[in-house]
């Protein structure tokens, strides 16, 4: 009786062991290395709320926008890019060389600043009919020498930024499908890192894989990036010896023996033109008073009356 209990007990703990499933299998374990539309959402988020971060390239002029700066600068030309300070462009300096094209670019606050030879390079590319024969290149050289030329955005906003760059990769990536490349855990440098890229590795992204998911490297086409000092990188400050466009054409003035009084009528132009532009169909202007020739008009309708 004994033995016929004792298999009935074994028998009772099988059906139970079958039921609960195998108890020495293993469970099921995440992947080592996330893919990258895992870890993405992430890495994109973790960019664009970092303070300030350094960008090196190998660019198109035509994916910095510089061709639109340079005339003599191909769109399909191949330069180095260098972007550091504030993501999001408050305090930020972009340089650009492309054959023997060179500019560095900062804004700080709001406020826009070109080394003054790389303005003297683009105002004498821009200059042209009689004007540009009277004005020498040399003056304008000396004029510039060691400075910083100021402009102002309309909005105060920033002029460039590295939140830029990103926000266009990201939603250019979300558009390319490349979510579904599979990683591989590696080191470089040192820094323990996934990559992600593709059979012929046309495409590769190096993605942090300790603390915040920084992207460290990316190439794309054309293009090659590196990602360093998140959150360590300086901010520019503003720069001491600063002239502004309107000083300069004044100097231009001066050394031509031209009136600075018409100068300044021609500088304020702009600025009266954007002021008529804010002026209503109904002929009241932007701070609500009446212009004079919407006044005249209205009386004169008046008297006919």
């Amino acid at each position: 009786m004994k033995r016929k209990t004792m298999a009935g007990s074994v028998l009772a703990a099988v059906v139970v062991l079958a039921g609960c499933g195998n108890p020495f299998e293993a469970e099921e374990q995440e992947p080592a290395v996330p893919s990258f539309s895992q870890i993405q959402d992430r890495m994109w988020d973790a960019m664009l709320t970092a303070e300030t971060v350094s960008i090196d390239g190998e660019v198109e002029a035509s994916e910095a926008d510089v061709d639109e700066i340079f005339e003599e600068i191909d769109e399909d030309a191949t330069g180095d890019l260098t972007i550091t300070g504030s993501v999001d462009g408050s305090a930020s300096e972009m340089t650009f060389n492309a054959g023997e094209v060179s500019f560095t670019q900062r804004a700080v606050d709001g406020a826009e600043y070109f080394r003054g030879e790389d303005f003297a390079t683009l105002l004498m590319s821009e200059l042209d009919g009689d004007f540009a024969d009277l004005v020498e290149a040399e003056f304008i050289d000396s004029v510039v020498a060691d400075q910083w030329v100021q402009f102002s955005t309309d909005d105060g906003g920033a002029v460039f930024s590295a939140e830029d760059f990103i926000t266009t990769w990201q939603r250019e990536l979300e558009d390319d499908g490349v979510g579904a490349l599979p990683g591989t855990e590696e080191t470089r440098d040192g820094t323990p890192v996934y990559v992600y890229a593709t059979g012929d590795g046309s495409t590769e992204f190096v993605v942090a894989a300790d603390g915040a998911p920084y992207l460290l490297e990316m190439h794309d086409d054309e293009s090659h990036y590196l990602f360093s000092e998140w959150n360590e990188a300086q901010r520019p400050e503003e720069p001491e010896n600063v002239i502004t466009v309107e000083e300069i054409f004044v100097a231009i003035a001066q050394d031509n023996g031209w009136s600075t009084e018409d100068l300044d009528e021609d500088l304020n132009e702009d600025d009266t033109d954007a002021e008529d532009d804010t002026e209503s169909d109904d002929g009241t202007d932007a701070d609500g008073s009446i212009d004079d020739d919407a006044q005249q008009n209205s009386d004169a309708e008046a008297e006919g009356s």
